[in-house]
């Protein structure tokens, strides 16, 4: 749902302002902040450390530049290849795995036909030794992937050097790294090596070629970048600015240092105002957050701004301190939005949702920025295998959203508060988003193993949410947040897997939940809840032939007028689940006399079904399945039922249509 409501924004935002000639930018000063807040011993095991010099054409959108990885083998099985990643080419041509899955098409965002990207290595050196002629792409006609053969394993515990020598054209942005105008995006620019990943002692590379629906994979390590750009351009970067210098011919030299981060990016634009700061207080100290924009989109920029601090600060009272000193924001030029916005790296993310519909209180610039801010936990930190398991990274961090969003802006106005409107979050989501039980693939499929964008972001993105605020209203609410918050502290820099989130609440909740997380995360399934049927009957002691002698001739026949209804009713209610996920399940029964009782199902799978008898002194009028709205994974308009006395199909139409819009207005009416 935020892809297409960014779109819509995006499509009727405007662009086209007239900025004037670049001009020569003020040198920006170097920060005195260490890359790591505290200091102390470094939070990763910094396997992946890059050196990398690289100078910016902004004229012909390329890059040239340098690199040294010192990479380590801290597995226990010796390495003979080494596999690298080449993102840059998946914008090479129509033959790329990104092309042929996107059809060039992304968010929105169309390729150009001229616009085309790509990345040449022209050296790869170990110990002084050309190979560039050793390199083979395993995947072709694909060229994302590149594998280097060693002329020596590299044995466990050993380290070794590579230097690169590489060239780029950046593409047309339409697909989070690139130029539009005078605007760069620069983003999986570099060649960056894979992952190893396993049982130790036959662990194996993770890198994959680029798909469409994937983002990335890396390990974390050390950065030193210095770049090379012309001096009318305003450059914000991962990590911090720890040194800068002008040269002759217009151009200045600006080097950063990230540590304990998986990737970094960088922006460089003539237009971007000097960044609009603020901070966010943490108990162990502050962190700047940086919001860079263009003059038009100042407002916005200051939403983007309070709402990044505001995430900061509950991200890390929720989970873990925020360890770096600096949140840069890159509010890109709305012409660029759709290809470069919404977007996270370590201690860097593009935002997006400007728009003139985006009035104050409708909250989707907020939502966009919180949602990339939150990326730096829940794939900054964390890094787990986006191409296996992407829902650790994207679900996950949108139900960690939606409760800083129902945090910071109120429980009922989390995303909207406007005109009398208000929503929350979860319940806006949830209304959005598709039956479960109606996505062809289950949430643990490997991204790109799905149909089509549409069952990917629902089952990575709206199930996920929604699965883990139902299981969150099941245990309690206290109970769950203290398990994620273990589980972020526990995994923090170590790429769980999903066994590992499983594993962890489990313990931290000191229960089985295999019953849940099997079918929810790993098959296709939805819950299959509805009311069957509900009746009542008027209450009165047994009629008929009484029990006696064998000879009827002597026996007693009970009627109606000997007894009489008792002026009570005698009410039944068959709710059915033909799903395959169950859940415990309460259920409120409404009387005409305006009494109310709740009875509960412990729907663990053990039958699709389960009849209530009641007996009371007035009728039973409705009954609401889940009436606290505590499982998401299910369609809220199928929860609630009014028995109709005359049973005229007119008028149980009209009562489902009211059921309905009761629930609506529930759920995000004002």
């Amino acid at each position: 749902m935020l892809r297409r409501l960014l779109v819509v924004a995006i499509c009727v935002a405007g662009c086209g302002h007239d900025h004037g000639p670049p001009t020569v930018k003020a040198k920006p000063t170097p920060t005195d902040n260490p890359a790591i807040r505290g200091g102390g011993a470094p939070r990763s095991a910094r396997i992946a450390n890059y050196k990398i010099d690289a100078r910016l054409d902004a004229a012909q959108h390329s890059i040239a530049g340098t690199e040294v990885l010192t990479w380590t083998n801290t597995g226990q099985s010796a390495v003979d290849t080494l596999p690298f990643h080449l993102y840059l080419n998946a914008f090479k041509n129509e033959s790329s795995v990104f092309w042929r899955s996107s059809s060039g098409s992304m968010r929105g965002a169309h390729a150009s036909d001229s616009g085309w990207g790509w990345i040449q290595v022209e050296s790869v050196q170990i110990g002084g030794v050309e190979l560039v002629g050793k390199l083979r792409y395993p995947g072709l006609p694909d060229e994302t992937v590149v594998e280097l053969p060693l002329p020596q394993p590299v044995q466990p515990g050993q380290t070794i050097d590579v230097s690169f020598k590489f060239s780029e054209q950046l593409p047309e942005v339409w697909a989070r790294t690139g130029y539009k105008g005078e605007f760069h995006m620069v983003g999986q620019w570099f060649p960056k090596i894979g992952v190893r990943v396993g049982t130790p002692g036959a662990e194996r590379w993770e890198c994959q070629p680029l798909h469409a629906f994937t983002e990335f994979f890396a390990d974390f390590g050390t950065y030193d970048v210095t770049l090379t750009v012309p001096n009318t351009l305003t450059v914000a970067a991962t990590g911090v600015l720890v040194a800068s210098a002008d040269l002759p011919g217009g151009t200045r030299t600006l080097t950063y240092r990230a540590e304990d981060v998986h990737d970094f990016a960088w922006m460089a634009d003539p237009y971007m105002k000097a960044p609009l700061s603020g901070f966010a207080k943490l108990e162990d100290g502050n962190v700047e957050v940086r919001v860079y924009y263009r003059p038009e989109q100042e407002a916005f920029a200051k939403r983007h701004r309070d709402a990044a601090i505001a995430a900061i600060e509950k991200f890390s009272a929720a989970y873990l301190p925020y360890p770096w000193p600096i949140m840069t924001i890159i509010d890109p030029p709305l012409d660029a939005a759709e290809g470069a916005g919404a977007m996270e790296y370590p201690t860097l993310v593009t935002t997006a949702g400007d728009s003139v519909f985006a009035r104050p209180g409708l909250r989707l610039p907020e939502m966009v920025t919180i949602h990339e801010v939150g990326h730096n936990w829940f794939q900054g930190m964390l890094a787990s295998n986006e191409a296996e398991e992407a829902w650790l990274d994207e679900g996950v961090n949108e139900w960690a959203d939606a409760h800083a969003m129902d945090d910071i802006y109120g429980a009922r106005t989390g995303a909207i508060d406007w005109m009398g409107w208000q929503a929350e979050v979860f319940a806006l989501r949830r209304v959005a988003a598709e039956d479960p039980g109606s996505i062809p693939t289950p949430i643990a499929t490997a991204a790109y193993a799905f149909p089509d964008l549409d069952a990917y972001s629902e089952a990575t993105y709206s199930k996920t949410m929604n699965a883990l605020h139902t299981l969150e209203q099941t245990v309690g609410s206290v109970k769950f947040q203290a398990a994620m918050k273990a589980y972020a502290r526990a995994w923090a820099w170590k790429h769980p897997t999903g066994r590992d989130f499983y594993a962890t609440l489990e313990k931290e909740l000191g229960q089985d939940l295999s019953w849940f997380f099997e079918p929810v995360f790993h098959e296709v399934a939805g819950l299959g809840l509805r009311i069957r049927s509900a009746s009542c009957l008027p209450a009165h002691l047994p009629r008929g032939v009484l029990a006696g002698s064998a000879d009827t001739s002597t026996k007693t026949i009970v009627t109606e007028t000997s007894r009489p209804d008792l002026g009570a009713w005698v009410c039944s209610v068959l709710v059915e689940n033909t799903g395959r996920i169950h859940i415990p399940l309460d259920i409120e029964l409404r009387f005409a006399d305006g009494a109310s009782e709740r009875v509960h199902w412990e729907d663990r799978g053990n039958g699709n079904w389960q009849r209530f008898a009641i007996e009371r002194s007035s009728k039973l009028v409705e009954v609401i399945l889940d009436p606290d709205n505590k499982i998401a994974l299910d369609s809220p308009f199928t929860h609630r039922y009014r028995l109709e006395g005359d049973g005229a199909a007119s008028l149980r139409a009209a009562a489902r249509i009211s059921t309905w819009a009761q629930t609506l207005m529930q759920l995000v009416g004002p």
